[in-house]
């Protein structure tokens, strides 16, 4: 498992200006989140379960590349400086104006969840001591790269951000989802189209090399039909072994035919335009390593066996 190097630490610097580093932000807690959830109307509970159109996910894409951001809160058990933001191009006042309005402090009730964002900064990430030194947040918009381009989109819409409040990142759309439920308990539900996207979520970390599916990194959000989706990919795409994961369960079966042939798709688009595509975000050796690891899956055609010593993260949620 990727370990943080001694004496290491996620706090983000201040930046100059005098604007406030993480101990001075709201921690974006639990009772927030579950309040959130209750609020929203059935139409935006559906939005987050559906696919969006090609069209609607290039203007996702274009507003986390282009819109003005404004820091909301941290998310206080990340590992390393992760931010809640909000996008402003929709409404430009700012929290401070907000409170002017309203009388009192925001919460996330009163934010808009379409205008919510994940911001992990560079600056932020904590070092260790087998992947390169801040390169988390490139792998992180990598992830979705292969994610869209297998055409599963189970990684929110991901950007690499330059000009955001604390420099250089990752920003992806933030999903609104179900807090109670988590990879365990979806597998236990045993709902046929969840157990499909679970099987996909199988194949994406064997080829991504995924050192750290914990089953919080896997959400739900409520439809019908429910929809899953993967987060916190920042330790992915290593050249050595290290797939650490919950879902051991499929080990040895066969992957389905659907799964084979996208992944065979990806294999031709790696030789292509996408390949020179992720040399912007990885090292060649590991696009290369990429490369080899779908030529396996595809010659194989099973799920993979554990090929690490502590095949399991820790903790498992």
């Amino acid at each position: 498992m990727a370990r943080p190097r001694p004496g290491s630490s996620a706090r983000l610097p201040r930046p100059r200006g005098g604007r406030p580093g993480p101990s001075d932000l709201r921690a974006v807690r639990s009772s927030h989140r579950t309040r959130w959830r209750a609020r929203l109307s059935r139409h935006q509970r559906a939005r987050q379960a559906v696919a969006l159109t090609v069209d609607e996910l290039t203007v996702l894409a274009d507003r986390l590349l282009t819109a003005p951001i404004e820091v909301v809160g941290r998310f206080g058990d990340a590992s390393n400086a992760t931010l809640l933001v909000r996008m402003t191009d929709r409404d430009p006042r700012s929290l401070a104006e907000l409170a002017e309005a309203l009388g009192r402090e925001p919460e996330l009730d009163d934010l808009e969840p379409e205008d919510l964002a994940v911001y992990k900064p560079q600056r932020g990430e904590r070092p260790l001591w087998d992947f390169p030194d801040g390169t988390l947040h490139r792998r992180e918009v990598a992830a979705h790269e292969v994610s869209a381009a297998l055409g599963w989109d189970q990684v929110p819409t991901t950007v690499l951000r330059t000009d955001a409040p604390f420099g250089v990142g990752s920003l992806q759309r933030y999903v609104a989802h179900d807090l109670e439920q988590h990879y365990f308990t979806l597998l236990e539900q045993g709902d046929t189209e969840v157990v499909a996207q679970l099987e996909a979520m199988v194949v994406f970390d064997a080829l991504i090399e995924n050192a750290d599916r914990k089953a919080g990194h896997v959400l739900c959000a409520p439809g019908p039909p429910d929809r899953v989706w993967l987060i916190d990919h920042g330790v992915t795409f290593h050249t050595e072994p290290k797939l650490r994961t919950v879902a051991w369960e499929l080990a040895g079966d066969e992957v389905p035919p659907r799964l084979l042939a996208d992944v065979d798709r990806l294999r031709e688009g790696l030789a292509g335009g996408f390949g020179a595509r992720l040399a912007t975000l990885l090292t060649e050796a590991e696009v290369l390593a990429l490369e080899a690891r779908v030529v396996t899956l595809l010659q194989q055609g099973t799920f993979p066996h554990p090929s690490v010593r502590h095949p399991y993260p820790w903790p498992l949620l």
